[in-house]
């Protein structure tokens, strides 16, 4: 449906799929994986939940101590496109444009780009910025423009910036619909909260490939089965448990090891 520059979008019915989705996954669910004789289970947890903002501070607490140089924002012209959908698309596909621009000009850098919904439903960017100590306004301006972009800022940071909080306040106003239009649009278009350079990722070790480790899926387990075993075999309960598989315990838990081929 063609929204042709609204300044306001109805997106009412949108969010009332988001909430009716979230009332669905909140039912604690654990991932089963296998390989040989172990056997791993996974929290699933979506950017919407509260456990999320805990599991993203293990993964990215290294991510507080960067030291970044510009805080960078950007904005689209709504007049420019037709469907909210075509923002959307836009935002990554200008930002990539953008970073090309940047690196043939001043060089290699690490960037953590992090999208935003305006209350009237609007996407725009804001992007941390370090390896590049000055930009001109002048010429970030005019080539966002040329790219299809709306306005931009740009600032110098004097003192270091916790990029861990900088994302971490975004996550907060996705935890459980807090800001609904936010929330339901990053669910509706499957689009990612954040980006980052991908030595910041590789620093980060962000990315857990289980598939290449040989891990096989095998179903989800409710997370009362799996809290109630921790507890009985004295385990630690977390978002990650790791288990050796053994003939008693397949027969003391049936409905959690069940007799997996390894041929």
């Amino acid at each position: 449906m063609a929204d042709c520059g609204r300044e306001k979008l109805d997106l009412r019915l949108l969010m009332i799929h988001f909430k009716n989705w979230m009332e669905n996954y909140l039912i604690g669910k654990f991932v089963k994986l296998v390989k040989d004789d172990e056997c791993l289970f996974i929290r699933c947890v979506n950017r919407f939940m509260e456990d999320y903002k805990r599991v993203l501070w293990k993964k990215m607490k290294l991510l507080q101590y960067i030291d970044w140089d510009l805080k960078i924002d950007l904005t689209l012209d709504p007049k420019r496109f037709m469907r909210l959908e075509d923002e959307l698309l836009f935002t990554g596909k200008a930002w990539a444009k953008l970073r090309s621009w940047l690196l043939k000009r001043y060089g290699l850098f690490e960037f953590l780009c992090v999208s935003e919904v305006q209350k009237s439903g609007r996407p725009h960017l804001h992007v941390l910025i370090s390896g590049i100590p000055y930009v001109s306004h002048a010429d970030l301006a005019e080539i966002w423009q040329k790219y299809g972009g709306g306005y931009v800022w740009v600032r110098g940071i004097n003192s270091n910036v916790n990029a861990l909080w900088y994302v971490l306040k975004y996550v907060n106003k996705t935890i459980l619909g807090k800001d609904k239009v936010y929330a339901s649009i990053l669910f509706a278009s499957n689009k990612r909260m954040f980006s980052m350079s991908q030595n910041l990722l590789t620093k980060l070790n962000i990315r857990r490939n289980y598939k290449s480790q040989g891990w096989k899926f095998d179903g989800t387990v409710d997370e009362l089965r799996i809290k109630v075993f921790c507890i009985e075999e004295n385990i630690v309960f977390d978002d990650f448990i790791k288990v050796k598989v053994t003939f008693s315990l397949m027969y003391e838990y049936p409905l959690l090891f069940d007799v997996w081929d390894n041929g």
